[in-house]
């Protein structure tokens, strides 16, 4: 049986939201998960907003797990032409966490039904730190960070730094 060691220190998040509709005035999922972290006693290092473009959302996470241990994104996980955060994430990682889609598509079933599997909410390791993709809805982006991100973040950076 795996021991699951975390580690001593509380990871230092960031967040990044991906949209073309979005800035700090309406950007209610960005705002949900922020509050989520410091009611829960972690820091944020940074929050930014950058539109649905494969090279700005790429960029931006380089800069943001350079200042963060575990990066939360929310945005462009459907499936419309402008979701295009997973691909801009796995063009850059060198590891997919799968078992995180499949934890968020049965947790999200119970909430919104089949719609759960329009949804590409992914997990990701990019340069040894790890990296989330929720969906836009706040609701949607609450419940990954709630039900499986918080709960293992701990761990996740204890291994990451093994």
């Amino acid at each position: 049986m795996h021991d699951h060691i975390s580690s001593r220190k509380d990871p230092v998040f960031s967040i990044l939201t991906c949209s073309n509709t979005r800035v700090p005035e309406n950007d209610e999922s960005g705002r949900t998960l922020h509050d989520i972290l410091k009611n829960s006693g972690f820091e944020v290092a940074d929050k930014r907003i950058v539109k649905d473009d494969f090279t700005e959302i790429t960029s931006a996470v380089r800069k943001l797990i350079e200042k963060s241990d575990i990066l939360v994104i929310t945005g462009g996980t459907g499936i419309t032409k402008y979701d295009v955060t997973i691909e801009a994430v796995r063009s850059i990682s060198e590891k997919e966490m799968t078992g995180f889609m499949v934890q968020f598509q049965q947790l999200s079933y119970k909430d919104v039904g089949t719609a759960a599997m329009l949804s590409g909410a992914s997990g990701f390791i990019v340069n040894r730190k790890a990296v989330f993709c929720l969906p836009g809805s706040p609701d949607a982006a609450s419940l990954g960070l709630r039900e499986l991100i918080l709960p293992e973040a701990r761990h996740i950076i204890h291994e990451l730094n093994r």
